[in-house]
């Protein structure tokens, strides 16, 4: 089943090292992610919700033996509300053809509006998604 997810709306905080939401609830305010190496990709409303993009983006399918495709993955970390064990993820999965990378964080900036968005109306967000033009999918199984 697919749902669509609809176009971003603009969020307060962008692309923070030290987290506004983590600070306002009293947590522990650094956000740590799996690979440093690359540019930070965050959103937050300053109170409710930080979104993190954990990882750098990863060929998908990623099992030894698949065959190769465009299809890159990228997983977000977000957590909504004042529970910090409460950390959920959120993979997207979209094609990425030979681009230069600047072009391919310009995407993944897009996507964390749109996920950011989705957390301002729904409080959550799903595990998986797809983006196909325009639009990020949201993936039901």
């Amino acid at each position: 089943m697919l749902n669509h997810v609809l176009e971003p709306s603009p969020t307060e905080f962008r692309n923070f090292n030290v987290c506004p939401h983590c600070e306002w609830i009293g947590e522990e305010a650094l956000l740590l992610r799996l690979s440093e190496g690359m540019p930070m990709i965050s959103r937050s409303d300053g109170r409710n919700f930080h979104l993190l993009l954990a990882d750098r983006p990863l060929p998908y399918p990623a099992e030894i033996g698949a065959d190769a495709t465009q299809a890159v993955s990228v997983c977000f970390w977000y957590e909504y509300g004042a529970e910090k064990s409460a950390t959920k993820s959120a993979v997207v999965v979209f094609e990425s053809a030979d681009h230069p990378k600047e072009k391919l964080y310009r995407q993944i900036e897009w996507i964390a509006d749109v996920l950011a968005d989705e957390l301002v109306r729904r409080r959550k967000l799903a595990t998986f998604y797809n983006l196909q033009g325009n639009s990020v999918l949201e993936l039901s199984y």
